[in-house]
């Protein structure tokens, strides 16, 4: 049996551990020189995501899953151009998930329409027929909602309605208003049957 010279097992595993360094110098060089610029461009070029910031909520008394209503603010502290207001709801009967309106629920119950806007002032009519319009502003450095509540200017906090199962659409038999008033800072309550 031929056995090679030592000699020549030594520098073949030495040739052969030369080029593999050799190999993972140039990988590294390569990522480096193309793959991190890359990387760089892709975070300038990622959308910037706004920042929800609460504006109040809807309790009914079918379980305790809320409707809630954020206004998107951007970096620049300014409303989202599309979608300044998103609403959603939140499933704390079910372990506190977000989950997306229907579109039945968008049109009929929890939506809204933008009917003015004047640079980051919202007058926004609910689609619940609550039978006042509601006002988003800046209030002490956050957006807030404003809606008249018992005669005074408030912020409001939370809608309550009071429903009754019915097909094909639930009987509201009323809703409660709730909030603080903005000159005061003392709560506000109006009960309001359709």
């Amino acid at each position: 049996m031929f056995r090679p010279p030592l000699t020549w097992l030594m520098r073949r595993k030495t040739t052969n551990t030369m080029r593999i360094l050799r190999h993972i110098a140039l990988t590294l060089t390569l990522t480096l020189v193309l793959v991190l610029p890359l990387t760089a461009l892709a975070d300038e070029d990622k959308e910037i995501e706004p920042t929800a910031q609460r504006l109040f909520h809807i309790e009914r008394n079918k379980n305790t899953n809320i409707v809630v209503y954020d206004a998107q603010v951007m970096p620049d502290s300014n409303l989202a151009e599309d979608d300044p207001v998103i609403v959603y709801w939140l499933k704390l009967a079910e372990g506190g998930h977000r989950k997306g309106l229907k579109g039945i629920e968008k049109k009929m119950a929890y939506g809204f329409s933008v009917e003015s806007r004047e640079g980051n002032r919202l007058v926004i009519e609910m689609k619940a027929d609550v039978g006042r319009n509601l006002v988003v502003d800046v209030h002490e450095g956050a957006y807030r909602a404003f809606m008249e509540i018992d005669g005074h200017q408030a912020l409001l906090e939370k809608i309550y309605i009071f429903a009754e199962e019915k097909f094909p659409i639930p009987d509201v038999k009323y809703l409660e208003l709730f909030g603080v008033d903005v000159e005061t800072g003392e709560d506000l309550y109006e009960k309001l049957i359709p």
